[in-house]
């Protein structure tokens, strides 16, 4: 589909058909724009390589979201594989070099192509281009965050995500999450403080700094080495335990042995750990490197009184749900996202599909085409290439597109008695004839009386008929009817025939038939007379009640009573016969069927080829016929016809020569 263009020099149903097609290149703007748009160029027949002799071929190009496809509609003539044939930008919607196309030939026979791929960049179109922002944006989506838009959303989760400065081993949230996990547990506190860092601390007060006086250095040795001198030491070591300790025991000595004693961890539990998962730790949580773990299940952040769930790490593969589950992609947000920098592969959207100036007003260029979906705003001005299409004032792209029309009629030459007028505030065309500006007779038309003949020819091809056949004679221009000859039969008591030839008089001869009588004899009899060949009902008197009888191999028996239905049990004596293979129907050719299924056609042959010829009923066996080769200082070939004898003729390629030494060395001959 090449540029449209209309020149003054057009008659007008040369314009009509211009702006038709121009109107279906630009299609209904109105409306969503196609992301899989689709542009046909046909009749293309390009320029050939520079050896090319012979009938150019005419190709199909198709332009598919931005891709170029090709079909050979006529094969041509004189072409070799590889052969190539440029097709030109500006015959494909596009510009020469930049857009062109090169049809490579992959396959033809004597010439004629049967297969050709092709390359080459196509021009962008808006379909296209709009796509791409499309796919990447899913406008589909909300967002749930504050802001509104992509960018400023994923920037606002990435403030409340912070600036990934971790401490853990873990280099992202979910690894740094899990570690965490890992290492906090899931116990409940029994401490007062509801938070690990309180609990810790609470701890921390409870077991002092640690400056043991013992010789054990930790915790537990420290106390058992304590309470070998503490039963003799309990007033001095005991403490003002009203004032220091907040448990049921009345001296340090006691809490210890109930602490050291406790078969649980109960009161650690409420201290300083909740293990229930309820509690609240007050103060700060410090984990080692190994991580925040949630096992098997998903990992889930939970916030507010009711502990709603608002990020879900998927146990399965990783996925990340903010605001709901994780869904197929890596990072899935339910509702707004904000972030200070949006990146699609490295590269900022803001440049890649955005003003990076922000608003009507930017001003920094857009790296990469632009597919816009769905309904687009447009607050300032829209130039494309050096036609301004929207400005802020209002002007419309409808409007410049039938200025555009508009001024293809004003200031041009109308000759015929054609005037066209462009009304710019209605933006219609108004295209008048004057009456009698040009007369149309018959004589003046070509072949006015064979198109007549021809098109209502064509009204009785292919067309329904009943009773007669219409034909239209091209050669004689005639149209030829002829009805059907029907032929009338007389059947019944009476009969007779007659065919109405041409839809003339007839007249039938008929034959009034005798009234038969029918007479039923046997175990079984009866009469009655078919008067005029009427119905007739028969008394039946049944003379007998049958009995039939087996006998032989088989044996049984059964009487019909009145002629009524009866049940033979038949029985087949063990052994009473023989069966021959001469007496089983097909017999040879079902064995050599089976037989020769075993060798054809998916067995496995190694030196010989077997084959089965079923009209002869045949297997026919043929080995290889190998063929020996001598090579080296005898050469020599012969090929063994069904492992016949051969003889081959051998040839000696250098004479030998025969070299003498003497004990020293020194080659005496020749």
């Amino acid at each position: 589909m090449a540029i449209v263009n209309i020149t003054t020099a057009n008659t007008f149903n040369e314009w009509r058909i211009g702006t038709n097609e121009l109107g279906s290149q630009l299609g209904d703007v109105s409306s969503l724009v196609d992301n899989n748009a689709t542009t046909t160029f046909t009749g293309l027949t390009g320029i050939n390589a520079n050896d090319f002799v012979g009938t150019a071929a005419t190709f199909t190009v198709t332009n598919t979201a931005g891709t170029y496809s090709v079909a050979v509609t006529q094969a041509g003539t004189g072409y070799a594989d590889s052969d190539t044939v440029i097709i030109k930008g500006s015959s494909l919607g596009g510009v020469d070099t930049t857009n062109d196309a090169t049809i490579t030939i992959t396959g033809q026979t004597g010439g004629n192509i049967d297969t050709a791929t092709i390359a080459g960049t196509p021009a962008a179109t808006l379909a296209s281009e709009f796509k791409l922002v499309q796919d990447f944006v899913e406008t589909t989506q909300t967002l749930n965050t504050t802001a509104t838009t992509l960018a400023d959303a994923i920037n606002e989760h990435e403030s409340d995500l912070g600036t990934m400065s971790l401490t853990t081993t873990g280099t992202n949230v979910t690894a740094a999450i899990n570690e965490l996990d890992a290492k906090q547990g899931n116990d409940t506190l029994d401490t007062a403080s509801s938070t690990l860092t309180g609990a810790i601390n609470e701890h921390e007060s409870d077991i002092g700094n640690m400056s043991l006086n013992t010789t054990a250095n930790d915790l537990t040795a420290a106390i058992n080495e304590i309470k070998v001198t503490a039963d003799d030491a309990q007033t001095e070591i005991g403490g003002d335990m009203a004032d220091d300790y907040d448990g049921s025991d009345t001296t340090v000595i006691s809490a210890l042995n109930n602490l050291f004693a406790a078969s649980s961890v109960s009161t650690l539990n409420a201290e300083y750990l909740r293990r229930d998962g309820v509690g609240d730790l007050t103060g700060l949580l410090t984990l080692d490197d190994l991580g925040i773990s949630s096992g098997s299940d998903n990992m889930l952040i939970k916030t507010g009184a009711s502990d709603v769930t608002r990020i879900t790490v998927s146990a399965s593969n990783g996925n990340v749900g903010v605001g709901k589950a994780p869904g197929t992609y890596k990072f899935d947000v339910q509702g707004s996202a904000n972030a200070t920098t949006l990146r699609y592969s490295g590269e900022d959207t803001d440049t890649r599909y955005l003003r990076a100036g922000g608003g009507a007003g930017g001003v920094t260029a857009i790296t990469v085409g632009l597919d816009l979906q769905g309904a687009n705003e447009i607050s300032g001005d829209l130039t494309i290439g050096s036609e301004l299409v929207f400005d802020a004032d209002g002007y419309t792209f409808s409007e410049w597109s039938q200025d555009l029309v508009g001024a293809m009629f004003t200031g041009n030459t109308e000759s015929g008695g054609i005037g066209a007028v462009y009304d710019d505030s209605t933006g219609k065309i108004t295209m008048t004839i004057a009456n009698n500006a040009h007369s149309h007779t018959v004589s003046n038309i070509s072949d006015f009386t064979e198109e007549v003949q021809d098109t209502v020819g064509a009204m009785i091809s292919g067309n329904t008929e009943s009773g007669i056949s219409v034909t239209y004679d091209d050669t004689g221009g005639k149209l030829n009817f002829n009805v059907a000859d029907p032929t009338i039969s007389l059947t019944g008591p009476v009969t007779g025939s007659a065919t109405m030839t041409n839809l003339g008089n007839v007249s039938i001869a008929t034959t009034l038939t005798a009234d038969p009588t029918i007479t039923l004899t046997g175990a079984v009899t009866g009469n009655a007379t078919m008067t005029n060949l009427g119905d007739v009902s028969i008394t039946t008197t049944a003379t007998a009640d049958p009995t039939i009888t087996l006998d032989g191999d088989a044996t049984g028996s059964a009487t019909l009573t009145n002629l009524g239905n009866a049940t033979l049990t038949v029985t087949i004596a063990d052994d009473s016969h023989n069966h021959t293979t001469a007496n089983i129907d097909n017999f040879t050719e079902n064995v050599q069927d089976i037989v020769g299924s075993m060798v054809n056609p998916t067995n496995t042959e190694s030196g010989i080829n077997v084959t089965y010829d079923d009209n002869s009923g045949k297997l026919n066996f043929d080995v290889n016929d190998p063929t020996i080769t001598l090579t080296g200082d005898v050469t020599g070939t012969a090929t063994m016809s069904n492992l016949g004898s051969i003889s081959i003729a051998t040839t000696v390629a250098t004479a030998p020569t025969l070299n003498v030494y003497d004990v020293n060395g020194t080659q005496l001959y020749p």
